[in-house]
């Protein structure tokens, strides 16, 4: 098991949190600032899908399967006025990962 980091330093302000969901990713906030030794103050992250990349979807599967699932894009908003804590542990950095940029993911072929 990774030695997962659970204090709180400047150097993460900056950064995004994502949560990882098996196959799906989904931005948590960007880090805008620290309190204390484990407490982030974050910004949530709005995402909307680019509709100019069309999704190509033949039969399969369930209904339907994706044959370009991996060009699908986001557009994402920092809303700085919609402000939360998150505390840092090992249990929630076992889902959410720290990245230097929101990622959205849909997997549309699950």
């Amino acid at each position: 098991m990774a030695n997962l980091e659970t204090t709180a330093t400047p150097s993460l302000i900056g950064k995004y949190i994502n949560r990882y969901l098996w196959s799906d990713v989904i931005p948590v906030g960007k880090i805008i600032g620290i309190k204390g030794k484990s407490t982030l103050i974050m910004a949530r992250v709005n995402y909307t899908r680019d509709e100019s990349v069309k999704m190509n979807f033949i039969p399969g599967g369930f209904s339907a399967h994706c044959t370009n699932n991996y060009a699908q894009e986001w557009i994402y908003t920092v809303d700085e006025t919609d402000t939360f804590t998150v505390r840092l542990s090992k249990q929630f950095l076992r889902q959410c990962k720290i990245d230097e940029k929101p990622i959205h993911f849909y997997d549309f072929n699950f």
